[in-house]
């Protein structure tokens, strides 16, 4: 820039020269910081080890967020519930993975698909011996072992109700692992990330038991997202939620997401 020697305008010709010559970042705004709460106990989406925050889910909002300067993202762990009550009630701005559920009417809006969960059937392999494709019909007899307190899709209760098959159901993923590797359930109904993940961290004493997990087929998937409080609303909110959505667009296009799906759900 050229200034002519005049006192009136020095003062700006220093001011000009001062912000040209300045760091990055002086003279911005800085970010504005989000908060987002996420289930602190769905390994391996999102679940805390050793005081760390963790997971597939963390990890893809952390990367997205990489690409909006604009924002610090800062993602808090909560029990589900308690991160459900405080998205009603509009104490957090959004909450991390929910499906979408007509009751939520608090909701407003979901952002744009993170991911899609899918409930598997595993079973035995000695069960495998006898062809099985057909669901429910070739696993009328079965004891399928679920989850206690696992939502349970109508493609499970409906024929568990009409006698068909039997449900039977215990304390979680590595409980119900050591029952299908002792023969003590036929098969296991269970999301299957969730359930592959417990497998790995099981290898050593499943494989004393010549098991190892075998997935025949899919019963029911539902894609997840970021919900947001629909009585949680500060100026930055449709910015933050159209820069977080083209941003988890990009990384899926990119194949950055799926790298990371990968090494959590191999």
């Amino acid at each position: 820039m050229i200034c002519k020697i005049d006192l009136r305008r020095a003062g700006a010709c220093l001011l000009a020269a001062a912000c040209a010559m300045a760091p990055p970042g002086i003279g911005h705004a800085a970010p504005q910081t989000v908060i987002l709460y996420g289930d602190d106990d769905y390994a391996p989406y999102s679940y805390v080890e050793n005081g760390v925050f963790k997971g597939m889910y963390v990890d893809i909002l952390r990367q997205a967020a990489m690409s909006m300067p604009d924002y610090r993202l800062e993602l808090q762990p909560r029990p589900w519930k308690r991160g459900l009550d405080a998205l009603e009630k509009g104490q957090v701005f959004g909450l991390f993975p929910p499906g979408r559920k007509t009751e939520r009417s608090y909701v407003q809006p979901y952002s744009a698909v993170l991911y899609r969960e899918s409930v598997v059937l595993f079973c035995h392999e000695a069960v495998m011996r006898t062809p099985r494709t057909r669901f429910p019909a070739d696993f009328a007899g079965l004891t399928i072992g679920v989850n206690t307190g696992f939502l349970l899709s109508e493609k499970l209760m409906a024929p568990a109700r009409e006698g068909l098959l039997h449900l039977e159901a215990a304390k979680g993923n590595e409980a119900n692992l050591k029952k299908l590797a002792l023969r003590r359930i036929d098969c296991y109904a269970s999301d299957r990330g969730a359930a592959r993940h417990t497998a790995r961290q099981l290898q050593g004493e499943l494989a004393t038991y010549g098991f190892a997990l075998h997935e025949v087929l899919e019963l029911s998937s539902e894609a997840t997202y970021i919900a947001y409080s629909a009585r949680n609303t500060p100026a930055y909110k449709d910015d933050f939620i159209a820069q977080m959505n083209a941003a988890l667009l990009a990384l899926r296009h990119s194949g950055q997401q799926a790298r990371i799906e990968q090494a959590y759900l191999r």
